[in-house]
């Protein structure tokens, strides 16, 4: 029987463990955290929905395949009576300008893409949709959507748990290879888990382990702010525009979000409420006059997400804003 010790407990470890598992492998999953999700994989929603581009690019390709798997994923687990908590509202994608609305369309134009995947909607159209006037048309995907990111952690390691073997609350401390074994020691040196494959998905601390030390991995300070939000109120679905707004979720909208390469502050800060809800204004003009922080104190989250070298960093930067 095929076995494995998965670091990390976040959407990366508990996916890998909940793919392996279905394949019968047996799992070791160790997290430092008392619970799964607790990480960047912890925010109250995350956005679901493909990345296209003109040339149909590798990203583009990769998304668009990971979007149609999640959704098949997402109902397997929801069939099962996992508790999965998501909603395919429908994620609308607004144009930057008008240059970037042209070549939305060029792509939905030249991609034909399947019904139910995507289309561009004129201004008019992406205003009914938003239940909010908005200032370009965009792309529209009905079946996207929302998702807890911590949810689907806990539902992926709940599908197969008999073969995973959680370990909360524990921290390993360095990671060796001897006689075809991985082993993941604790402070002391004792041997939490020793397995012929080991997977790191803990994020840039995996630089913190010497045969990880090479990876080009960075953290970046990713800032969500959290506006009162009524059931049923105006947008109902997610719209994205150089950031992103959520529909009410427990009485809570997100709004966001900042991002901070090798930015290691772990307070809120006002500044990027403030930022935030500049964004929100450009995605849904004027929605935010009712929304103002007082101190970083209001509510929102902050996470570390985790980025590449400094030029992937500034591609990174650009497909955000796409």
């Amino acid at each position: 029987m095929s076995q494995a010790i998965v670091i990390g407990a976040g959407l990366a470890g508990s996916s890998a463990a909940e793919r392996l598992a279905a394949r019968g492998w047996t799992i070791t999953l160790i997290e430092r955290a008392p619970a799964p999700g607790q990480g960047a994989s912890g925010n109250l929603a995350g956005v679901l929905r493909p990345l296209p581009s003109l040339d149909n690019n590798r990203l583009a390709q990769l998304t668009a395949t990971g979007f149609r798997h999640a959704r098949e994923h997402f109902a397997a687990l929801t069939a099962a009576g996992l508790p999965l908590r998501w909603g395919q509202t429908g994620v609308l994608h607004l144009a930057r300008d008008d240059r970037h609305a042209a070549t939305q369309q060029q792509v939905a134009a030249t991609q034909l893409p399947a019904a139910g995947e995507f289309c561009f909607v004129d201004r008019e159209r992406a205003s009914q949709l938003a239940g909010w006037p908005v200032a370009n048309g965009g792309w529209w995907f009905p079946d996207g959507g929302w998702v807890d990111p911590a949810s689907l952690c806990r539902a992926n390691l709940a599908r197969h748990a008999a073969a995973i073997t959680p370990h909360y609350g524990c921290e390993v401390a360095q990671i060796g290879r001897h006689a075809e074994l991985w082993h993941a020691n604790d402070a002391g040196g004792r041997v939490i888990a020793a397995a012929p494959v080991l997977i790191l998905a803990n994020a840039s601390d995996a630089r913190r382990f010497a045969p990880a030390a090479h990876l080009p991995l960075r953290a970046a300070r990713g800032q969500v702010s959290h506006l009162p939000a009524a059931t049923g109120s105006a947008p109902g679905i997610v719209v994205c525009r150089l950031g992103y707004v959520t529909p009410a979720i427990d009485g809570l909208r997100c709004a966001g979000a900042t991002f901070a390469v090798d930015d290691e502050q772990t307070e809120l800060r006002e500044a990027d409420h403030a930022e935030n809800l500049a964004k929100l204004d450009f995605i849904l003009p004027g929605y935010s006059k009712d929304h103002r922080p007082g101190s970083a104190r209001w509510p929102g989250r902050l996470s570390a997400a985790v980025t590449g070298s400094p030029a992937d960093d500034r591609g990174r930067c650009r497909r955000r804003r796409d």
